[in-house]
């Protein structure tokens, strides 16, 4: 009979090692699905996530079979030694009453044994019938876990849009404590990419977002380890008073200057250093273009795109 256990903790390998202690069996007799990776969090200190696994593995029906007949067993066993403690005292305290009793306590201790063995067919009796049952029960353990699965995948969609909120409620934090006045988060999550657009005040516009988009790169990537960003596959773009819009805006420019230059010269050019959100700006907007062709060179952080002439 197919069953599983889902086991969590700080590791994959920790779960796994609970798992395989709770059924008593090793790898090579089980399967593992890793339903979560662990996280340690940012620093340590946020967005720290346990490793969630799921083990699946077939039950040994004649153990199960076993293991339901001693259960039932025991349980006959101790029905029967109560009850004859019950009727053995009731005849105890007839005897000291003077009351006459039915039968003597003897003889129903002699009829124990065959109460006993009563019971142990019965006991035969119920694990035939219910060895059928087992077998239904198999089926309806698939259905289970389907039905798990899907499950899953819709707690998934609800834990994105929690992490959007939580996203959201942290970068107005951070605002808030770098002293920033009139701060205004919104945004929204597109798939599986949340955007967020922050405001501040205009004359605080330069130290929010730092050189060269240095502070607000910063920030974004304290939201991206605080929601576990690349464990829950999802991408994070921060703007704060529209400096990408902007910025985005300059390198698609660029890119289609220098494209219609190359294509009307023949002679190839190169842009300034990039980071790789600016370079795959760059490069979708080359592409439109005819006659040109555009590819990477350098190492970061001076890496910079190429467009070449290619004719006709």
């Amino acid at each position: 009979m197919k069953k599983s256990l889902t086991k969590s903790a700080k590791t994959v390998e920790e779960a796994v090692k609970l798992a395989l202690d709770e059924i008593g069996k090793n790898r090579s007799e089980v399967t593992i699905e890793v339903l979560e990776e662990g996280s340690g969090g940012f620093l340590g200190l946020i967005g720290g996530k346990d490793a969630v696994v799921r083990i699946s593995y077939d039950e040994d029906m004649d153990k199960v079979l076993e293991d339901l007949k001693n259960e039932i067993e025991v349980d006959s066993l101790k029905a029967v030694e109560k009850d004859y403690d019950i009727k053995k005292r009731s005849e105890e305290i007839k005897r000291e009453e003077g009351i006459p009793t039915e039968e003597p306590i003897e003889e129903k201790a002699k009829d124990i044994g065959e109460a006993i063995k009563e019971k142990f067919e019965e006991v035969e009796d119920f694990v035939e019938e219910k060895t059928e049952d087992l077998f239904e029960n198999d089926l309806d353990q698939e259905n289970e876990e389907e039905v798990e699965k899907r499950d899953y995948a819709l707690s998934k969609k609800r834990s994105n849009i929690d992490n959007y909120y939580k996203a959201k409620e942290l970068l107005e934090e951070i605002l808030t404590a770098m002293h920033f006045e009139n701060v205004s988060v919104i945004g929204n999550l597109d798939g599986s990419i949340i955007k967020l657009d922050a405001k501040v005040d205009e004359s605080d516009t330069g130290i929010a977002i730092g050189k060269n988009g240095a502070s607000l790169d910063a920030i974004e990537f304290i939201i991206r380890k605080a929601i576990d960003s690349r464990s829950n596959n999802l991408r994070v773009n921060v703007d704060i008073n529209n400096y990408k819009r902007r910025r985005d805006e300059k390198i698609v420019r660029l890119a289609r200057d220098t494209a219609q230059k190359v294509a009307q010269s023949g002679k190839s050019w190169n842009l300034r250093y990039m980071n790789s959100y600016e370079r795959r700006l760059a490069h979708e907007e080359i592409a439109k273009h005819r006659n040109v062709t555009s590819h990477s060179e350098g190492r970061e952080p001076q890496r910079y795109v190429v467009v070449d002439y290619v004719g006709e």
